[in-house]
């Protein structure tokens, strides 16, 4: 039994066996099935993968060198000394090219220790660096690690975008492995690395609007980037990894943090030694980054005027050379280019300050103009914006856009929202904005080179880029400012006058005047005063002391055509056919002139005659160091060099002691020539005047047109900064330039003929004066307007020879005026009579014939004396003793020497000897 127990026991392991063998078969069937699967799929899918990727690639943008170059730079503008001003850049355009040469080794080696420590021996992408990469991603579930190589990062930047996507990965690692083949191939390994890592170091954001690292070392630490520290150069390249978690200036913690590991890795890789290591680990760089950001954000302004207008010339000029008004947008904000202005960063300075100085403005005129603009939405839906009114009537803005302080300004403003708002209102936005008044504008000219030096167009702090520019935007009647470019300078250059020529100053009207007759007044003929006409006057007088009459007068004389031809030659650009009107000498324009304009014309006379087109900028050179905009100012003559001598000249007298005479300098002697211009009602004073260097515009009026009570703080701003000007120069004393052709003569300025012994003894003072002609054009005949009468004062009358005691006998000094100008008594009115001031002193009508009827023989002997025929006695045909000679007349018949309307009302005839002395031959 005992055998049957064990043949059982056999046949059991027998089957056993028999089964494990059986299962271990169907395992081998079933890892041979897989794995004949897995090399089906593998297959499949290297085939499926391999056309994904070629899609990607074939897709992929093509690479080059010019591809890998940022777009994006910041211009530059320089001053005329080369000194830098400001920058100007768009979005991610604030990046200031910087070769590698020029950037420090350990810049450099910051970045790759902790961006690419295998930079200089990969081919553009990093195996190991992918590897780590994957590992990550694969734990993380996302694509959030490349491995990116700083070749990656670079077109990444300049060539895809920062989407994470595979295909943008595969894309970017494709690339950068063609980028390095195709520099190498042509360049050289290392000469292919340095253009990746320039171009790299050009292009990264490193936040606060640091774009590049030339930009980062002058926003961080205010210095070249050749000058950075190690320490320095660890915290700009700790912000590329990511420049809002990294930035130094919000996140220094963190900054610092990641520039100490940046320092261990420089260390670890041989970048630095020892002692750099431990010396930058001390360096408290950060103390410094504080001290230049709160410098930066106190300093922080405004593009100046200036600046502002450099920038629409040059957008005009591109445009001109055609580029479309975006391309010349980009070009200037995004193209990196040098552009060379005129501006003397000094005489900039001097005249800005200036406009910030209140004591230079009439305080009794301050105001505060409110421009408030609310939008709202209403429960309906319905938006609404809302404003401050405007009237026409000036008075009418007081407290409504006109306020004295400005917590009358923001009651004004609740007192409005309470009037205009309703509950369910939501206000969107609401704008105020307030800017002081009355406003000014400023222009500082090199004649002789057409360079604007200085330029401000408001006067107050600055609250915006490219800003209303008084200077060059606002165009205002130039008032009297016209005088000499339309009148005399056209008489002068073309129709014989001289500063001797007469014109009689009195009532005036032209009948044929479009589109009704026209009768000019002066600006001193108002009801306060009784001398509203002055009589026989010379060009010099007229220019010295605005007379309007005179100005009127002499276009009609030369014609309107002339007078505006002459105009546009000046360099004026807003004149219409409208303007041609007898107004036209006035300042009587449809639109106005602008401050540069106006003061380029008188920067004509200045120098000698010729125009030269006032510029702001020199040229503008792009990032290759081409010229692409050159700017040659436009020159022309105006007039002859001996006109523009004679104004000049006479112009000198409106300074020295006419209306300007508040611009003269106080602390040193130079000569100055100018006019002065107000518009009607005093909405707008000028004033443009030149020295022998520079010549400079004023102009100050109220934005919303009204009438300025003081109408002389203009002439103490122009003296104010012209004459800081002129001692921060140094600029010695200088005589204006007088041409050849030019000659002197001894004239009675009552006549312009040469003086006698009368005009000498004229009751008001000599008559004579020393007078520049030009060779040819002095008179030689003498003064007839004065002669002289023997007068009995007993009687008032002609003196009786033989009969009217010696004592009683004076000689008297009278004007009669040439036939051409002779007065129609029989038309004038007794008090229009009283208000020429010269009447006065002509001879009387009502002497004529009449002898004295005090002492005599008898009525008889009287009467037929009073036979006495005044003509004959002029023409030399009666003996009585009554003498007439010639005689002279001067113009210092002047009222008032402050400005065209000037403060005092006072009638003043006095004698003013002493103005137009001029040195003898």
């Amino acid at each position: 039994m005992k055998y049957s127990n064990d043949s059982n026991n056999n046949d059991k392991k027998y089957k056993s066996k028999k089964k494990k063998t059986k299962h271990k078969s169907g395992l081998r069937r079933f890892f041979r099935i897989l794995f004949i699967m897995i090399l089906v799929i593998f297959f499949a899918g290297s085939g499926a993968a391999l056309g994904l990727v070629t899609g990607i690639v074939k897709s992929t943008p093509p690479i080059s060198a010019n591809k890998i170059t940022p777009e994006g730079f910041a211009t530059i503008i320089y001053d005329d000394s080369g000194n830098e001003i400001t920058r100007l850049s768009g979005a991610e355009a604030n990046r200031i090219w910087v070769d590698i040469e020029d950037i420090p080794d350990k810049l450099e080696y910051a970045f790759i220790a902790i961006e690419d420590e295998r930079f200089y021996t990969h081919s553009g992408i990093d195996l190991r660096a992918i590897m780590r990469a994957a590992v990550v991603n694969l734990q993380t579930r996302s694509i959030s690690e490349g491995g990116s190589t700083i070749t990656q990062q670079l077109i990444k930047y300049n060539v895809l975008t920062f989407d994470q996507t595979w295909v943008r990965k595969i894309q970017e690692q494709y690339l950068a492995l063609t980028l390095e083949k195709d520099l190498s191939d042509k360049y050289g390994k290392e000469e292919a690395k340095n253009t990746i890592l320039e171009s790299y170091l050009n292009t990264i954001n490193l936040a606060n609007g640091a774009y590049g690292v030339q930009s980062a070392a002058e926003i961080y630490f205010g210095k070249n980037v050749g000058d950075l520290t190690v320490a320095e150069s660890a915290v700009i390249a700790a912000t590329a990894n990511s420049p809002t978690l990294f930035d130094p200036l919000d996140n220094p913690e963190a900054n610092t943090e990641r520039a100490s590991r940046i320092l261990d890795k420089m260390y670890e890789q041989n970048y630095i030694t020892a002692d750099e290591y431990a010396t930058a680990q001390k360096e408290n760089v950060y103390e410094n980054i504080k001290q230049i950001d709160l410098e930066n954000q106190e300093n922080a302004t405004f593009n100046s005027y200036f600046v502002d207008a450099v920038i629409e010339d040059v957008l005009a000029d591109f445009q001109e050379a055609g580029y479309s008004e975006d391309q010349a947008y980009n070009s200037i904000y995004r193209g990196g280019l040098t552009i060379y202005t005129t501006q003397d960063s000094n005489m900039q300075k001097i005249t800005e300050e200036a406009m910030l100085n209140e004591e230079l403005f009439p305080s009794e005129e301050f105001a505060l103009l409110l421009d408030y603009r609310l939008s709202v939405t209403h429960a309906d839906g319905e938006v609404e914006h809302m404003y401050n009114p405007v009237y026409t009537n000036p008075k009418e803005n007081w407290g409504i856009s006109l306020f004295k302080t400005e917590d009358e300004a923001n009651a004004y403003i609740e007192a409005f929202k309470d009037e205009k708002l309703v509950d369910g209102d939501d206000i969107i936005a609401e704008n105020k904005t307030l800017v002081p008044q009355p406003q000014a504008s400023m222009v500082i000219m090199d004649y002789r080179t057409g360079e604007v030096k200085s330029l401000v167009g408001g006067r107050g702090e600055k609250k915006g880029n490219r800003t209303l520019n008084r200077a060059t935007d606002t165009t205002r009647s130039p008032g009297s400012t016209f005088k000499p470019l339309a009148a005399y300078a056209p008489a002068l250059d073309t129709a014989g006058y001289t500063p001797a020529t007469v014109i009689d100053d009195v009532p005036f009207t032209i009948k044929e005047a479009y589109p009704k007759p026209y009768t000019p007044n002066n600006w001193y003929a108002h009801s306060g005063r009784t001398d509203w006409y002055w009589g026989l006057s010379t060009v010099r007088l007229g220019i010295t002391q605005s007379m309007n009459i005179l100005a009127v007068k002499t276009v009609y004389d030369i014609g309107i055509p002339t007078a505006f031809d002459y105009l546009e030659n000046f360099g004026f650009t807003t004149l219409v056919d409208a303007d041609k009107g007898y107004s036209l000498p006035l300042g009587g324009l449809t639109n106005g002139v602008t401050n540069l304009e106006l003061t380029a014309s008188y920067g004509t006379i200045a120098n000698s005659g010729v125009y030269t087109e006032p510029i702001l900028y020199t040229k503008v050179v792009d990032q290759n160091g081409n010229i692409i905009l050159q700017n040659v100012p436009e020159t022309h003559t105006v007039i002859k060099d001996t006109t523009a001598f004679l104004l000049t000249d006479m112009m000198v007298d409106v300074i020295n002691h006419g209306t300007g005479s508040r611009a003269d300098f106080d602390e040193r002697s130079m000569p100055i020539a100018g006019k002065t211009g107000t518009a009607q009602n005093s909405k707008d004073l000028w004033l443009v005047a030149y020295t022998p260097y520079y010549v400079a515009g004023v102009w100050t009026g109220f934005d919303r047109e009204m009438t300025i009570d003081d109408n002389s703080y203009h002439l103490e701003l122009w003296q104010s900064v012209m004459e800081d000007i002129h001692i921060d120069k140094e600029l010695p004393y200088k005589e204006f330039d007088q041409p050849p052709g030019i000659t002197q003569a001894f004239v009675c300025t009552e006549s312009g003929k040469l003086a006698t012994e009368l005009c000498q003894q004229d009751p008001r003072g000599s008559r004579a004066r020393w007078e520049y002609f030009v060779a040819g054009a002095a008179p030689s005949e003498y003064c007839e307007v004065h002669v002289d009468a023997q007068i009995c004062e007993d009687s008032d009358l002609f003196a009786r020879e033989g009969y009217c005691p010696e004592e009683s006998i004076k000689t008297r000094i009278y004007i009669k005026r040439p036939e051409d100008m002779r007065l129609n008594y029989d038309e004038l009115d007794e008090k229009t009579l009283s208000r020429i001031v010269d009447v006065q002193y002509e001879f009387p009508s009502s002497l004529e014939g009449e002898y004295c009827n005090v002492h005599g023989p008898g009525m008889e002997t009287e009467e037929e004396d009073s036979e006495f025929d005044l003509l004959d006695l002029l023409n030399g045909d009666d003996d009585d003793d009554t003498i007439f000679t010639p005689g002279n007349d001067d113009d210092d018949t002047n009222e008032n020497n402050a400005n065209d309307n000037p403060v005092d009302d006072n009638n003043n005839n006095d004698s003013l000897d002493d103005f137009f002395d001029l040195p003898s031959n």
